[in-house]
């Protein structure tokens, strides 16, 4: 694997360390070793899903994303590096989806190559915990574009649920829980693919569903959401809150939520915004007040974490050397990093 990949991933991972207040990684060993391997998520939190996934397993997955984000040239190369791969979408243009069977055509060729494919089925990113029907067809097309080079290809599907805490807030915990895999010739018919169509995609709805929070459509959903609120429950355990739903229709008994330390988390936070102001300052003055999808929240604010932070503790460290000798600019610096950390694990 190229070390600029590499140096980059452990980057990224550390930022996310630095991010969530836990990160909770169930099922690496479901993943098969030596096969062509298609991991799908359920989608909830815009491009952090992709890297929570990406920085959590061994294999290097390549992984579709909105062709929107390929338009400038120089982002196009860098996400390309990344190893994402651009998939075209009917609000793209109808004109743009004549690129997509070229898009599953290389994809097929990747796992033929024994390669692993990372994809949200569900086609849409959605803050509600849920897994959303129908399953997009985008992955089964990949599918037999591999198997129609070789019919014999043991490719196999490995089913991935995300659960955050509150995916649109900071700090948050979020929950990997990596299912089984499953072999996609159980379900290959070359004579009836509309039938294989249709099973892999309910195949994969089902696993899914058990991976992650899914509150049913036709189900009042804020009712259902006050209610396990109420109960506390932790929704980085998915199948323990799917059986609380169950529950839910009939009269239950509200727990009692365990209230915060609110003075604590009070007092932490001001001094997270004081020590942090230029960085801060910035969101909320310049990138909050965008217009954007609610799900895309996290994704920008991590993203200009990443750049902001290390350009603001540089300018800092330098300048405090300057002023006040190496020694103390380092102390500083590494009163900054705990504090940060601390507030993140603890608030």
């Amino acid at each position: 694997m190229r070390i600029g990949y590499r140096i980059l991933k452990l980057y990224i991972r550390t930022s996310l360390f630095f991010y969530f207040k836990k990160i909770k990684v169930e099922g690496l060993r479901n993943i098969p070793k030596d096969k062509p391997i298609i991991l799908l998520a359920n989608h909830q939190n815009a491009l952090m899903d992709a890297l929570i996934i990406v920085m959590n397993v061994k294999e290097a997955p390549y992984f579709l994303a909105r062709s929107d984000v390929f338009k400038k040239p120089w982002v196009s190369r860098f996400l390309h590096y990344l190893r994402m791969i651009p998939i075209y979408r009917f609000r793209d243009g109808r004109e743009t989806l004549k690129n997509n069977p070229a898009i599953f055509d290389k994809c097929g060729k990747l796992l033929s190559q024994g390669k692993t494919l990372m994809l949200f089925p569900e086609g849409n990113h959605g803050l509600h915990r849920r897994v959303r029907w129908p399953m997009r067809k985008g992955f089964v097309k990949m599918i037999f574009s591999a198997l129609e080079k070789n019919p014999d290809l043991d490719i196999r599907i490995v089913p991935v649920g995300l659960n955050y805490l509150k995916a649109q807030g900071f700090p948050d915990s979020v929950a990997l829980h990596i299912g089984k895999d499953f072999a996609v010739q159980g379900f290959y018919d070359p004579k009836d693919l509309t039938r294989t169509e249709s099973q892999l995609k309910k195949e994969v709805y089902e696993r899914l569903k058990q991976l992650t929070t899914h509150i049913p459509e036709g189900e009042d959903y804020n009712s259902v959401i006050e209610a396990l609120d109420g109960q506390g429950v932790d929704y980085l355990d998915p199948i323990t809150v799917n059986g609380k739903i169950k529950e839910i229709g009939a009269p239950i008994q509200k727990g009692t939520k365990q209230e915060e330390n609110r003075v604590f988390a009070k007092g932490m936070k001001f001094i997270f915004t004081m020590v942090n102001f230029p960085v801060l300052f910035i969101w909320y003055t310049f990138v909050k007040p965008l217009k954007m999808d609610v799900e895309f929240r996290a994704t920008l604010r991590f993203a200009l974490g990443i750049v902001l932070f290390p350009i603001y503790y540089a300018l800092l460290f330098v300048l405090l050397a300057y002023l006040f000798g190496v020694g103390l600019a380092f102390l500083v610096f590494l009163g900054h990093l705990l504090f940060n950390l601390l507030y993140v694990k603890l608030v």
